[in-house]
């Protein structure tokens, strides 16, 4: 990746609404966008959205951290309320964007599905700008998927008559994205997807590493919590057991009555069991 070709990026301020103690923008891509939004103060937390839905995934999250951290949460490229992609790009260019922009030193990194891989190939390039690692159902770059992942063990259909069709399909039929009995995730993922139904129009331009991340998993050196919902599809089990026994520090702990969008599904264990984790971080940080 020419570096060169993102410096005009960094050049270009945000433009920022205030909220009170919180505050929205829009960090400015040559012809696109990527908004964010950003409260509370102290150890920064960023949050990683999923591939389906976008930063709104974290409305059980943000207020409750933003009372002791300062959380930012984004839309990635594409997804939300920012634009669609005309140009080429990468999610870990736009990362590093964010980063710049908002002025972010280090930070604990919470990523769910998609917004793992993303979270994973940061901190293998930045690994100074990472704090501590939280991957929710994450999935990791060289690991192959199932014909059940695939086709969601057989469900789902064989086409879609449009993006708003299969988004729809993941949020209300999939028998994994959303455990069953989470009706009320259901009925918020259907609104998030109602109010922002475009998803990437344009896919990035993924840079293939010489060496794998899913190889590189030792290099990781940062305090990191991987999470997986119970009624998580196979693979997502299959790739958080790998990510387990390859990155060092780690602790893989399973969430009961949970499919693949924990923060959603089951916010206050959520909630509470990542709070643990990044006081017990932090503490050991300052106390090495």
């Amino acid at each position: 990746m020419n570096k060169a070709l993102f410096l005009p990026f960094l050049l270009v301020m945000s433009s920022v609404i205030s909220l009170g103690q919180a505050s929205k923008g829009y960090i400015s891509l040559e012809e696109d966008s990527i908004y964010y939004e950003t409260a509370g103060s102290g150890n920064t937390i960023v949050f990683i959205h999923d591939g389906l839905l976008h930063g709104d995934v974290w409305n059980d999250q943000f207020p409750f951290f933003s009372q002791e951290f300062r959380v930012i949460r984004y839309d990635r490229r594409g997804y939300g309320r920012s634009s669609p992609a005309t140009g080429s790009y990468t999610h870990l260019e736009d990362l590093k964007v964010l980063f710049e922009r908002l002025h972010i030193d280090s930070a604990i990194l919470v990523a769910c599905s998609s917004g793992g891989a993303l979270a994973i190939d940061f901190t293998l390039e930045c690994p100074e700008k990472v704090d501590a690692l939280v991957l929710v159902g994450a999935v990791v770059g060289g690991f192959s998927y199932s014909s059940h992942m695939r086709t969601r063990g057989g469900h789902v259909p064989e086409s879609f008559e449009n993006d708003q069709e299969e988004n729809l399909y993941y949020a209300t039929d999939d028998p994994y994205l959303i455990y069953e009995q989470n009706t009320e995730a259901k009925k918020t993922a259907v609104d998030l997807l109602s109010a922002f139904p475009q998803r990437i129009q344009r896919r990035p331009n993924f840079v293939r590493p010489d060496i794998p991340p899913s190889q590189r998993l030792h290099e990781i050196e940062v305090p990191t919590l991987i999470l997986v919902g119970e009624f998580d599809i196979p693979d997502v089990h299959a790739v958080s057991g790998a990510l387990s026994n390859g990155i060092p520090d780690s602790r893989r702990i399973i969430i009961p009555e949970s499919g693949h969008l924990i923060p959603m599904e089951q916010a206050a264990l959520f909630n509470q069991t990542l709070l643990d984790f990044i006081r017990a971080s932090l503490s050991s940080l300052m106390n090495p």
